[in-house]
C-alpha cells in the first residue's frame, strides 16, 4: 500500500489532470489604438512593449515614458488619451469598467452610446462617466486637478463627499483638512441688450410694444430687447450683436429675440427663428440658447468659443458647428456636436454627422482670388498640428470683427463666402501664436472667363505674299479680296493645304471680287489660296496668282478662359464637355486633378455629369480659382 500511495501522484503527473493547472480565461477589456514613443504594458513581473492593436487585459498596467503618448479604447467605446510619464491600471468587467490612475495625466472621453461608461479612481477619489462626457485627470502636481470639458459626471472626493464639477472649470483637490466653503454669492439676472445693424441692404425691426415695423438703412442701428422682432429681406444681410454673442442674419430671414439675460457667468438667450439662416458666434464662457423651429423647442449649450449655423427652421432646423463644440438638447436627449459636425432636425431620426467636403477647398496659407457666380460655401484646409488649433476668419485683415472663431476639428473649416469681398483667416496655437494665415478675394465671374462666341473678321488680300492671321479664341471669319478680271462673270475661290496644290480643301463661287469665309471653316495651319476668274459658260480665264495664308493661335491671356461649359449650362447625357485656354506656362487643376495643356495652353476633356467644376490655376499671377456651377438635369 505504501508503494501505491507513492505511485498515484506520479501517475497523475504523467497522465495529466484535465483543467488542473489551467488559468482562468483572461478578460480582454481594452486595446491600444495609438502609440508614440516608449509605451509598456505590465502584467505582474512581466513587461511587453505596447504596440498599436495591442490588447489590454484585466489587471494589466499601461506605462508611458518621457516624450511618449498613447491612446486606449475600452471595449464599450470609451477612449483614454495618455500623456507622457503616466501610469494606470485597467480593471473591471464589461458593464463596470474601471481605470486606476497611479501617476501622470489622462483625458477620458465617453461617447453617448458607451455601455456602462467608465469609473476612474485615484488619490483624487472616484469619478464616474456615464453619459457623453470628457474629463481631464491630472496627478502631476501634489494636489490632483480635474477638468470637465463637456457633459456631466459624478465625482466623489477622498472624504466620500460628492463634489460639483462645472464644465470648463478646473477642480483642484487639497488632500489636507478641507476648509469650510464660503456661502455662494447671490446672483441676479440682468438683461442683455442686442444691437441690430444692416450689413448690406436694409432690415426691419419691431419692438415688443410696437405694432409696426421700422425700416433701417445702411449704417443705421437699433437696440433690441426682449420680445423684439426682425426681418431681413432677400439680397440683404444684418448683424445682431451683444458683447457675448454675434448673430449674422442672412437674406430672407425673420425671427424674434424672445429673451436675453446674464446671471453670473451663465448667459441665456431665447430666439424664435421663423425662416432663413443665422450664424451664431459665441464668446468664451457658458451659454444656453433656446430655439424654436417647426419640430418644436430645442436648446444649444455652449461652454467654449464656438461658431454655429442654424438654417431651414421651417421644416426642422439644420445645425452645423463650424468651430468649437455644442450640446444639442431636444426631447430629453443630448447630442454632442464637434467642429465640422451637423444635424438635421427634419430627419426622422436626427444624428450628428460630418457633412461632405465643400467643392472649393482653399489652402491654409495662400493669398488667392476666387471667381464665381453661385457659391454658398467653401472650405479652408486645417494645417497639421501636434496640438489643438483655433481659427479666426474675418472680412478685414485686422481681425477686429471675426465672422467665425473657435477651436477647429480635423480636415477643414466650413465658411460662407461673400458674393463680392474678402475673407482673411489665421490658425492659432494654444499660446496664441499664428501658425498659418491666408486670404481670398471673391468676385462674380459673370461670364468674363467665357471665350467669345462670335469671332472677329480678318482681311486677306490677293498680294502674292504670305498673310498671317492670329486669333485667341476661335478662328475668325476671313474676307478674301482680289482684283476684278476683264470678262469674268464669276469667281471661284480655291483653298489648298500647304504642300498639296492638286486637291482643293474647299471651293467657293461668288459674283463679286471678294468672299467672306464663315468662322471656323479653317483651322490653325498653313494654306495656299487662288481665285480663278470664270467667263461665259464657266470657262476659266487666264490670270490670278497663288497666295499664302497662315492661321496662328496666339495665347495672350492672363487668366482662365472657358468655351465649355457655359455658366448655368445643363450637362448632357454623355457628361460635361470642358474646353478652354490657360496662360502659357501655367498649371491647371480641375476638381483637384491636374489638366494637361498643349503648347498653346489649350485643353479639352469630358467629365461625368457633375454639379460644380472647380478650376485651380497656378501661374505667374499667383493662384486663383474659378467655380462654374451647372444646372441639374431635367427630370
Amino acid at each position: 500500500m505504501r508503494a501505491l500511495s507513492l505511485t498515484l501522484p506520479l501517475l497523475l503527473l504523467l497522465w495529466g489532470c484535465d483543467g488542473c493547472d489551467k488559468k482562468p480565461a483572461e478578460q480582454e477589456l481594452a486595446t491600444l489604438i495609438q502609440v508614440q514613443g516608449q509605451v509598456t504594458v505590465l502584467r505582474a513581473a512581466e513587461a511587453r512593449p505596447g504596440r498599436v492593436e495591442e490588447r489590454i487585459y484585466a489587471g494589466e498596467t499601461v506605462v508611458t515614458g518621457a516624450g511618449s503618448t498613447a491612446r486606449v479604447r475600452y471595449i464599450n467605446g470609451v477612449e483614454v488619451e495618455v500623456a507622457e510619464n503616466s501610469r494606470f491600471r485597467v480593471n473591471g468587467v464589461p458593464g463596470a469598467l474601471t481605470l486606476e490612475l497611479e501617476e501622470g495625466r489622462i483625458i477620458s472621453t465617453s461617447p453617448q452610446a458607451a455601455g456602462g461608461g467608465l469609473t476612474v479612481t485615484g488619490r483624487f477619489g472616484r469619478a464616474q462617466l456615464v453619459t457623453a462626457a470628457e474629463m481631464v485627470f491630472d496627478l502631476r502636481e501634489e494636489a490632483p486637478r480635474l477638468t470637465l470639458q463637456y457633459g456631466e459626471i459624478s465625482v466623489v472626493g477622498p472624504d466620500g463627499k460628492t463634489l460639483p464639477v462645472l464644465v470648463g472649470e478646473e477642480l483642484s483637490l487639497s488632500l489636507g483638512k478641507p476648509e469650510p466653503a464660503a456661502p455662494p454669492p447671490v446672483l441676479r439676472a440682468e438683461e442683455i441688450v442686442f444691437i441690430l445693424e444692416p450689413q448690406g441692404g436694409k432690415a426691419r425691426v419691431r419692438g415688443a410694444q410696437e405694432s409696426a415695423f421700422t425700416e433701417l438703412g445702411p449704417k443705421q442701428t437699433r437696440e433690441l430687447g426682449a420680445g423684439s422682432a426682425f426681418e431681413v429681406p432677400a439680397r440683404s444681410a444684418a448683424r445682431l450683436s451683444s458683447s457675448e454673442l454675434q448673430v449674422s442674419l442672412f437674406g430672407d430671414t425673420a425671427g424674434t429675440l424672445a429673451s436675453a439675460s446674464r446671471q453670473g457667468d451663465q448667459k441665456s438667450y431665447a430666439l424664435q427663428l421663423g425662416r432663413g439662416k443665422a450664424r451664431l458666434q459665441f464668446a468664451p464662457g457658458q451659454h444656453s440658447l433656446q430655439l424654436t423651429d417647426a419640430k418644436g423647442p430645442f436648446e444649444l449649450k455652449v461652454s467654449e468659443q464656438s461658431t454655429v449655423s442654424v438654417s431651414n427652421p421651417q421644416e426642422g432646423a439644420t445645425v452645423l458647428v463650424h468651430t468649437g463644440q455644442v450640446e444639442l438638447v431636444a426631447d430629453g436627449t443630448t447630442t454632442v456636436l464637434k467642429a465640422g459636425d451637423g444635424l438635421s432636425r427634419a430627419a426622422s431620426a436626427p444624428q450628428a454627422a460630418q457633412g461632405p467636403a465643400p467643392a472649393l477647398m482653399l489652402p491654409a496659407s495662400v493669398k488667392t482670388r476666387v471667381f464665381t457666380d453661385a457659391l454658398s460655401e467653401a472650405g479652408i484646409q486645417v494645417p497639421s498640428s501636434n496640438g489643438p488649433l483655433r481659427v479666426e476668419v474675418a472680412e478685414e485683415p485686422d481681425f477686429k470683427q471675426p465672422v467665425l472663431a473657435g477651436r477647429v476639428g480635423p480636415g477643414w473649416v466650413r465658411v460662407e463666402p461673400p458674393a463680392r469681398g474678402e475673407l482673411h483667416w489665421r490658425f492659432l496655437a494654444e499660446d496664441g501664436s499664428v501658425r498659418e494665415q491666408g486670404s481670398a478675394r471673391f468676385q462674380p465671374d459673370r461670364g468674363r472667363s467665357s471665350l467669345a462666341g462670335d469671332s472677329p473678321r480678318a482681311e486677306v488680300l490677293e498680294t502674292g505674299l504670305k498673310a498671317t492671321i492670329t486669333f485667341q479664341s476661335a478662328v475668325p471669319s476671313l474676307r478674301f479680296s482680289f482684283s476684278p478680271r476683264e470678262g469674268a462673270r464669276s469667281y471661284q475661290l480655291r483653298i489648298y493645304r500647304a504642300g498639296d496644290v492638286k486637291t482643293p480643301l474647299l471651293q467657293r463661287v461668288t459674283d463679286k471680287s471678294q468672299y467672306t469665309l464663315e468662322p471656323g471653316a479653317l483651322r490653325e495651319g498653313n494654306y495656299l489660296w487662288y481665285v480663278a476668274a470664270l467667263g461665259s459658260g464657266g470657262v476659266e480665264l487666264a490670270g490670278g496668282r497663288m497666295n499664302k495664308l497662315e492661321l496662328v493661335y496666339d495665347n495672350a491671356r492672363r487668366g482662365l478662359a472657358l468655351s465649355h461649359p457655359r455658366p448655368g449650362e445643363r450637362p448632357g447625357r454623355d457628361g460635361v464637355l470642358v474646353e478652354g485656354v490657360a496662360p502659357i506656362g501655367s498649371r491647371l487643376f480641375l476638381n483637384g486633378q491636374p489638366v494637361g495643356l498643349d503648347a498653346k495652353g489649350r485643353f479639352s476633356r469630358r467629365l461625368p455629369p457633375t454639379a460644380q467644376l472647380v478650376f485651380r490655376l497656378v501661374s505667374e499671377q499667383g493662384e486663383a480659382y474659378w467655380v462654374r456651377t451647372l444646372r441639374s438635369e431635367r427630370r
